[in-house]
C-alpha cells in the first residue's frame, strides 16, 4: 500500500470561471440578506469574507434587478450611518409540487411564506407529458395567484 500524498489527476478538473465565482458569490450575498435581514453591506462583508467593494457592486445589481430593497439608515454615534437592506417582499416566486396523485401549485415570497395555494388531482396518464397538460397547470397558478391579489 502506498502511503503519503496521492497525485490528482487534473485532466477532468474544471477550474471556476470568473462568472461561476461572481455567481456563487451573488447567492452568498442574497442568503445573507435573507437570513439575517434588515443587514447593512458592511455586515455583509464581514460575514462573507468578501471585500467591500465586492459586496457593494454585488448589492447595487440585486437593488438593480429589485431583489432586494433598501431600507432604513441606522444611527450610529459616530461613522458611516449604514443602509438596511431587505429581500424585497412585493417578489413572489411560483412553485409546482408534481406528484404521482396530485400536484400542488403554489405562489411563496421570497422568505418562503406561502401566499396563496391551489391543489389538483394530476389529471394525465403514467407516461404523459407536463406539456401536454400544461395549461391545467397555468390555471392553477393563475388560481393561487388570485388568491394573493
Amino acid at each position: 500500500m502506498e502511503r503519503g500524498i496521492r497525485r490528482v489527476d487534473l485532466a477532468y478538473a474544471q477550474l471556476a470561471s470568473s462568472e461561476i465565482a461572481r455567481d456563487m458569490n451573488r447567492d452568498v450575498v442574497l442568503e445573507l440578506i435573507r437570513a439575517r435581514q434588515p443587514i447593512s453591506r458592511a455586515d455583509l462583508a464581514r460575514l462573507s469574507g468578501l471585500q467591500r467593494s465586492t459586496v457593494s457592486l454585488i448589492v447595487e445589481d440585486l437593488i438593480e434587478e429589485d431583489w432586494i430593497r433598501q431600507g432604513a439608515v441606522v444611527r450610529r454615534p459616530r461613522g458611516r450611518r449604514p443602509t438596511q437592506l431587505n429581500l424585497n417582499d412585493n417578489l413572489a416566486i411560483i412553485v409546482c409540487d408534481v406528484r404521482p396523485a396530485q400536484a400542488v401549485v403554489a405562489v411563496v415570497d421570497l422568505n418562503g411564506r406561502f401566499l396563496g395555494r391551489e391543489s389538483l388531482p394530476r389529471f394525465f396518464r403514467s407516461g404523459e407529458s407536463y406539456c401536454a397538460n400544461r395549461g391545467t397547470y397555468e390555471e392553477a397558478a393563475g388560481e393561487a395567484f388570485a388568491e394573493v391579489l
